[in-house]
């Protein structure tokens, strides 16, 4: 399964934790467990293996998806 990441505003997510599904940020947090606890609020039957967390860096740095 193909994962799509959006385009990720810094300004707005930088120096924390998103949590990404289908190509959309669905819950944003300081730190995973945050991240984890609003994404189960929003969407309780989630499986977490379908969902992409990533740390968003504070400043502008180039990230390669292998």
């Amino acid at each position: 399964m193909e994962t799509k990441i959006p385009t990720i505003d810094i300004k707005k997510y930088g120096g924390k934790e998103i949590a990404i599904l289908n190509g959309t940020v669905v819950a944003v947090g300081k730190s995973l467990p945050d991240v984890i606890q609003k994404l189960k609020k929003i969407k309780p039957n989630q499986a977490l293996r379908e969902v992409l967390f990533l740390t968003v860096p504070k400043s502008l740095t180039v990230i390669y998806h292998v």
